[in-house]
């Protein structure tokens, strides 16, 4: 999955929402997976960030890091410019996670998507955890993926020729 592709995975998602949920519109968790997207209501998501951090922690270590997720999504209601908005933030393994919000129509659907932004390090910082699990992945891609330097093909130190 491309970057683009999640954005576009997790407005869906937040539409999905908004049509079957209808508002207030509960705190999801969007994990895409290769067969299917599995989203995740927290109805019971705590107000304090310390709470929150707990509860996204815990999330991410049954199912990011148990099923190996290697990006994630979140949408919620919140208060933009006064006005009402479904936001969604995104994230994948060495991306920094974005935003991008869609103001509620007057029949409850939503508007349509402003331009994603980058995500302040420091805003949110109970969706850390959802980062942080994804970041510690090992990457497909990754050269040193299944690198071990105490091992080489024979059980000692890797010769390299």
């Amino acid at each position: 999955m491309q970057f683009e592709e999640l954005r576009f995975v997790c407005q869906e998602a937040a539409d999905d929402l908004v049509r079957s949920r209808g508002r207030p519109l509960p705190p999801t968790v969007v994990l895409p997976g290769p067969q299917r997207t599995q989203l995740v209501t927290l109805p019971e998501l705590p107000e304090e960030d310390p709470a929150r951090h707990a509860v996204l922690a815990q999330l991410a270590e049954d199912l990011i890091t148990a099923q190996a997720i290697p990006c994630w999504g979140f949408v919620a209601e919140a208060e933009v410019d006064d006005a009402d908005a479904a936001v969604v933030i995104y994230g994948a393994r060495r991306h920094a996670p974005h935003l991008t919000a869609s103001r509620f129509t007057a029949d409850g659907g939503l508007a349509g998507f402003v331009s994603d932004e980058e995500l302040d390090p420091t805003a949110l910082p109970f969706l850390h955890p959802l980062q942080h699990a994804v970041d510690a992945l090992p990457g497909v891609g990754d050269v040193f993926a299944t690198f071990d330097p105490k091992r080489g093909p024979e059980g000692g130190l890797p010769v390299i020729d």
